[in-house]
């Protein structure tokens, strides 16, 4: 999972996506900060944030996070507000910019934050779209962080959003907060690979604690793994992913996956990954304990991915390519 060299560069989203498209308004030249890339804070303002954890609505927990986030935000970093499914219910298309992406006005920002009131439904895919596009993506450093609470519903595939916006953008990332969402599930799924997708950072929220802690961990946090992951064309053998035990895909390695799933690291190889290729129709899960649990990386179709560090190199390995695609490959 990469993260993007400058993570307060990000977009974020309180809920389950990035949203509309914006008309950026034209600030005096000593306005604007001049901070790599811009930003966009995308609230999930759909039914679901009425949920209440200890207590508390959701959307209330998340206007206290956006509030302490918006403290610490890079005064030289562009920031913009999005909101999706906070107009009317059953509408896909209720996606909305509230701000347009420039120099930070933590007041006003937290004004239109404050008058949300959800209502309806939650188009992530749509709303990343959008978000990117306002962005610049594809001229530009253009980072999202999506906060969500739930799955896409809306009839479309964060996961392939994100794929395609990696594969067209100069330097999109994005970075998605998981708000109360259960492990394993469809949503916990759908916004981990939108961010992996990207090279971007998945964080799991339960709480009001948690939310603070990984919006403040989006506003200033270095990155943990610098590299983006991108396709390998010809990666040999056809199928698996290649591990080494040093940065730049050099030293010792040990392939995975060529023959069907493997469940754990191979004898001797627990805290010694630091780089790895996967061919392009393999993908892995990295995770941080033997049980399948806690933190993990997932690495997509293809990816190549170096200085890992100590961020996964305690991570055991789980999981690989499409068996049926390569059934497939092999009929024709």
């Amino acid at each position: 999972m990469k993260l993007s060299p400058l993570m307060a560069a990000a977009a974020v989203v309180v809920a389950s996506a990035l949203n509309p498209a914006w008309a950026q308004k034209t600030a005096p030249a000593s306005a604007v900060p001049s901070g790599p890339g811009t930003a966009m804070l995308v609230l999930d303002a759909s039914g679901s944030m009425w949920g209440q954890i200890q207590g508390r609505t959701k959307i209330e927990i998340a206007r206290e996070a956006v509030g302490t986030m918006l403290q610490s935000w890079p005064r030289n970093q562009q920031l913009g507000l999005m909101a999706y499914g906070h107009r009317s219910k059953g509408n896909c298309a209720d996606i909305e910019m509230l701000k347009a992406p420039g120099a930070l006005d933590a007041n006003a920002m937290q004004q239109s934050v404050n008058a949300l009131q959800p209502k309806g439904m939650t188009p992530i895919s749509a709303s990343v779209r959008m978000a990117a596009e306002q962005l610049k993506f594809s001229e530009r450093k253009a980072t999202v962080i999506l906060v969500s609470d739930g799955e896409e519903t809306c009839h479309a595939d964060p996961c392939a959003v994100g794929q395609e916006l990696e594969k067209l953008g100069v330097d999109f990332t994005a970075h998605v907060i998981g708000f109360d969402i259960q492990k394993g599930s469809k949503a916990h799924i759908q916004l981990q690979c939108l961010a992996s997708s990207t090279g971007g950072r998945y964080i799991d929220a339960r709480d009001a604690g948690e939310l603070n802690k990984a919006l403040g961990e989006v506003a200033k946090a270095p990155p943990v793994v610098a590299a983006k992951p991108k396709v390998i064309a010809n990666l040999k053998p056809p199928k698996g992913c290649l591990l080494y035990d040093q940065d730049n895909y050099k030293g010792e390695t040990v392939l995975l996956g060529a023959s069907g799933y493997d469940n754990e690291m191979p004898p001797g190889w627990d805290n010694r990954v630091r780089s790895l290729k996967c061919s392009t129709r393999s993908g892995l899960y990295l995770y941080n304990d033997n049980n399948r649990e806690g933190e993990y990386i997932m690495t997509g179709d293809g990816a190549e991915m170096t200085n890992l560090g100590a961020v996964a190199s305690s991570y055991i390995y789980f999981g690989t390519f499409s068996e049926e695609e390569d059934v497939l490959e092999e009929k024709k």
